[in-house]
């Protein structure tokens, strides 16, 4: 129930924290927000508390094979908004999303799920189309506009995890790692601001996914021989490290190319 709780309230929070954060600082910044495990970091830690650091380990490698899809997203997203509609983008995007998704599902070793995943953030980034030349200012969102995103979000999250609680700690982990909220935001800024912003926080997103990817992989093997404390302790070190280590082993132009 806690972890209910958690998951279905900072889901709408960050909903709204990237909103204003898109705003006010550009979509890239608003999309490494929710490239981050803001909401994985959580999951992991109260199903640890919640059934022991074995399920924990297995809602892990389910988050690695759910950071799969993420990027699988993030590129499809990219590449279709420029010549389609917010909807019709949505809409390919996620199935990309799911093929990408099946894939991971079939890869029972945790070690070629963070290969792929790997590869495909760092072919991906390499390969970022350009984002053109539109610089236009996010529209103000309308008053209902953000609540229904943060009710929408609140409620998918809230039936990834009923579902989860049914198939167990690996399926929990791939669903509690779904690009619901980058699905929302996206969308969004694609209608409000542009194929370009869109772009440009699914880039976001995918540059904050290395770092993630750490994380949860460090939570796959050390919940058993580590405690709670060291283990997070570990995972936090492996997010700064694989985000740095990813702006330092590309070059500049597809690491940090401007808006």
């Amino acid at each position: 129930m806690e972890l209910l709780l958690l998951r279905v309230a900072l889901a709408p929070s960050l909903v709204l924290l990237a909103s204003v954060v898109a705003r006010r600082l550009g979509p890239r910044r608003g999309g490494q927000l929710l490239g981050a495990p803001t909401t994985t970091g959580p999951f992991l830690a109260l199903t640890w508390l919640a059934s022991g650091p074995e399920r924990a380990a297995s809602a892990a490698h389910g988050t690695v094979t759910g950071t799969l899809v993420v990027a699988c997203f993030c590129l499809a997203h990219a590449r279709l908004a420029p010549t389609r509609p917010p909807g019709r983008t949505l809409a390919l995007a996620l199935l990309c999303a799911a093929g990408a998704g099946l894939v991971g599902a079939g890869l029972d070793e945790v070690r070629l799920s963070a290969a792929l995943t790997s590869a495909v953030i760092v072919a991906g980034l390499l390969t970022w189309p350009a984002t053109g030349a539109d610089h236009r200012q996010p529209t103000a969102a309308r008053g209902w506009e953000i609540p229904v995103r943060m009710a929408l979000s609140g409620v998918t999250v809230a039936g990834a995890l009923a579902a989860a609680a049914a198939l167990g700690p690996f399926v929990g982990g791939v669903l509690s790692a779904l690009p619901v909220l980058l699905s929302i935001m996206g969308t969004s800024v694609h209608r409000t601001a542009g194929a370009p912003a869109a772009a440009e926080l699914m880039r976001g997103a995918l540059t904050s996914a290395a770092g993630t990817l750490g994380f949860q992989l460090v939570l796959c093997f050390a919940p058993v021989p580590l405690g709670p404390a060291a283990a997070f302790a570990l995972a936090l070190t492996a997010l700064l490290t694989g985000d740095r280590l990813l702006r330092l082993g590309l070059p500049r132009s597809a690491a940090a190319r401007p808006a």
